[in-house]
């Protein structure tokens, strides 16, 4: 059977394009049934402190006073996610906030497993293919993505999926193109003005729309970065 449900586990809200945008997009460019799985709630960022400093940002007029409570902040998050999926170009029922997902830096190797073996239920193992962040650089990595790495290898590894893919971050790709190690994945026109929308939903101010932009706030420099460059690459085995 061709494998024709692919499943992304992203660890935290802006992981889906940053990390994974590009090869989404060529997925759903070529038609696949694409679903995307968030792992974490998001709610360790450091930007709930700022959004309360009483401090100025280069991207918004005024005060940032706004001391939001953990429920309304991973709300806020959750929003940005979702709206970045839906510029990217996945259906809304395909769009997936695990009800198994652990709190921000908690994530562990068996919970990001069960993440994985829940949100594929019900295919045929030939049907799906699992798509998640390398954790080679483990070292260096955030924890919670090295987790859902190594869950998605282990869940590969036991044959409980066709197949697994896995994206090196692009903020540890080599400065020069390495092709003897990565197949450089790089996106179309079209598939860049989604990306570009995508990563506006980070960047949307809206506070009595309950929108703080938290995703550009926390990794600003980390987002132009990735619009720059705009590629992905598979880490060849």
């Amino acid at each position: 059977m061709e494998a024709k449900h692919i499943f992304y586990f992203a660890p935290h809200q802006d992981d889906e394009l940053t990390n994974l945008g590009v090869p989404i997009c060529k997925d759903l460019s070529a038609g696949r049934d694409v679903h995307v799985v968030l792992c974490t709630d998001g709610s360790a960022s450091s930007v709930t402190r700022m959004l309360k400093d009483g401090g100025c940002c280069l991207w918004h007029e005024g005060e940032h006073r706004f001391d939001l409570n953990i429920t309304e902040f991973v709300a806020a998050r959750d929003a940005e996610f979702r709206a970045s999926c839906e510029m990217l170009g996945i259906k809304a029922e395909n769009v997936h906030i695990s009800t198994l997902r652990a709190k921000d830096g908690k994530l562990t190797t068996e919970n990001a497993t069960d993440i994985i073996l829940d949100a594929i239920s019900g295919y045929e193992k030939e049907s799906v293919v699992i798509k998640a962040i390398d954790p080679e650089t483990e070292k260096y990595q955030n924890p919670d993505h090295t987790a859902v790495g190594k869950a998605a290898k282990a869940v590969k590894d036991s044959e409980r999926a066709s197949d697994a893919v896995f994206y090196y971050e692009f903020i540890h790709l080599p400065e020069e193109k390495d092709t003897r190690r990565f197949i450089y994945i790089e996106p179309t026109k079209e598939e860049k003005e989604k990306i570009k929308k995508a990563a506006d939903s980070y960047r949307f101010w809206a506070p009595e729309r309950g929108r703080y932009a938290v995703g550009y706030h926390s990794v600003a420099d980390e987002f132009n970065d990735f619009l720059l460059h705009t590629l992905a690459a598979v880490l060849r085995k």
